[in-house]
């Protein structure tokens, strides 16, 4: 098992590489560099540090799954609104389709590149459950939104849980996908501070529910996930130090904010 400072010190290398492949000169021009998700890249290292397998299969494990999640990501920043006529406009979306189209090519390449390619059957079949969720997302009208949470959690835990089944590491999939999916509603609801766009905070807008309203609703989905990530902190299972702080400091943090909304 690697030592904390070494799975930051993965962490960081991996970002840094990710960083080189997404700064693509032309991209880089027209479009904001896309972020890059430390915690999701901490799920994955601490993940593929328990298998035995080539230091270059992991690597590519990791830099092809985040590279797929940033071409995802960078396909939801197109804008469904009407451009004829705006020729700058229209140019901007077509520059941000072909950069997600760019980012998702570099997936395939590291795959082929370390001969993995039973994992890129894997990960493609996850970019179809995503996209389906996405898709059930935008266009769910209803007023009862289990389901819509439901899709987001699937969305937000695809590729951790895919890389679980291939590795077959079931004790670690539960644990990833909560994960996953709290860390995802951090993200809604900075971006809701910022008053940032996404899929999951347009549909609740959609619905009728003010900024307090969204915050409320995202709070009252956590709970379940919060106590089976504690769960796993409180046990015997083996994780490393660097991801056991991050998780404590997750679940704590969405306590601390749940508690500061009911009492408003």
């Amino acid at each position: 098992m690697m030592s904390v400072k070494t799975i930051y010190d993965i962490v960081a290398n991996m970002k840094e590489q990710l960083h080189v492949e997404l700064s693509h000169p032309y991209v880089k021009k027209y479009i904001h560099h896309p972020r890059i998700d430390e915690n999701r890249l901490l799920y994955m290292c601490s993940f593929l540090d328990t298998l035995s397998m080539e230091e270059e299969k992991k690597n590519s494990s990791v830099l092809s799954v985040m590279l797929v999640q940033t071409a995802l990501d960078t396909h939801d920043l197109v804008s469904t609104q009407n451009v004829s006529g705006n020729e700058g406009k229209l140019h901007e979306r077509q520059l941000v389709v072909l950069a997600g189209d760019y980012y998702s090519g570099l997936y395939y390449y590291y795959l082929a590149q370390s001969n993995q390619l039973n994992l890129m059957k894997v990960i493609a079949s996850a970019i179809k459950e995503i996209n389906i969720a996405k898709i059930h997302i935008y266009n769910n009208r209803s007023t009862n939104p289990h389901d819509v949470m439901n899709s987001f959690l699937a969305a937000e835990s695809s590729f951790v849980r895919c890389l679980c089944d291939y590795f077959e590491r079931e004790e670690w999939k539960e644990l990833l996908k909560h994960a996953a999916y709290l860390n995802g509603i951090l993200k809604q609801l900075k971006s809701l501070q910022h008053k940032e766009p996404t899929l999951l905070l347009n549909y609740c807008k959609q619905i009728g529910m003010n900024q307090e309203q969204i915050k409320e609703h995202l709070y009252s989905y956590t709970q379940q996930s919060v106590n089976i990530v504690r769960g796993y902190l409180r046990s015997e299972f083996v994780m490393n130090e660097f991801l056991r702080e991050h998780l404590d400091e997750l679940t704590s943090s969405l306590e601390v904010l749940k508690n500061v909304v009911g009492e408003g």
